[in-house]
């Protein structure tokens, strides 16, 4: 199996759960902070996990120029690229979308989602969710998901950016209160998620992962 880039955004926002999902398949991930990025990596699939900043503050970040210009080469070249919340909004950003402050306030939580394609999830599924920022789609890109304040996923060939977060389990969201803050009935929401959230990611993921294959 093709050799995967997984670029992390913040050190508390890994590849999570996906790790094990992606190691089930025979998928090599290797991770890399964003902060560490020359421009000169080598992948044949691109993940871009989430982190605090806004797309809009490269100034302040600029390693998020690098990523974008990572994200953009890639897709140009038809490598499979996978987006998580900033991620998602990268991607968008990279493709010629727009990322601001979302209009109607932040989604942090547990909340339903609605899909608009097959994906193997149903109709609709809880998801979590912890952003501020939403993107308009690029060209191109099919809508994949919404939630009843913001667009939650595309699809655009081999390339899926996702708003919400497969990745999380219960610890992960306790280090997340500690290090940003929130209610810490977070944790207990995910808990008794774990499994069905697992089930939504593993049918995601494959969604993706057959483009990586041949």
């Amino acid at each position: 199996m093709r050799p995967v880039l997984a670029i992390l955004n913040h050190r508390l926002e890994g590849l999570g759960t996906l790790k094990s999902v992606f190691e089930d398949m025979g998928i090599k991930v290797t991770e890399k902070m964003a902060t560490e990025l020359s421009g000169r990596e080598t992948f044949d699939g691109l993940i871009i996990m989430g982190g605090p900043m806004g797309v809009y503050q490269m100034d302040k970040y600029p390693f998020l120029r690098i990523e974008t210009k990572l994200i953009r080469d890639a897709i140009e070249m038809g490598k499979p690229v996978l987006g998580i919340c900033l991620g998602a909004q990268l991607i968008s950003a990279s493709m010629g979308g727009e990322v601001r402050k979302g209009t109607f306030g932040e989604e942090i939580g547990v909340k339903r989602v609605t899909f608009l394609k097959d994906l193997g999830v149903g109709n609709s599924a809880e998801v979590f969710h912890w952003h501020g920022d939403t993107f308009s789609l690029p060209a191109g890109a099919t809508l994949l998901a919404y939630s009843d304040k913001y667009f939650q996923g595309f699809q655009m060939g081999s390339t899926m950016g996702l708003q919400f977060h497969v990745e999380v389990d219960s610890r992960m969201i306790r280090e997340w209160i500690r290090e940003y803050g929130g209610d810490t009935k977070l944790v207990d929401e995910v808990s008794e998620r774990e499994e069905r959230f697992r089930i939504v990611e593993d049918k995601l993921m494959h969604a993706w992962i057959d483009s990586l294959k041949g």
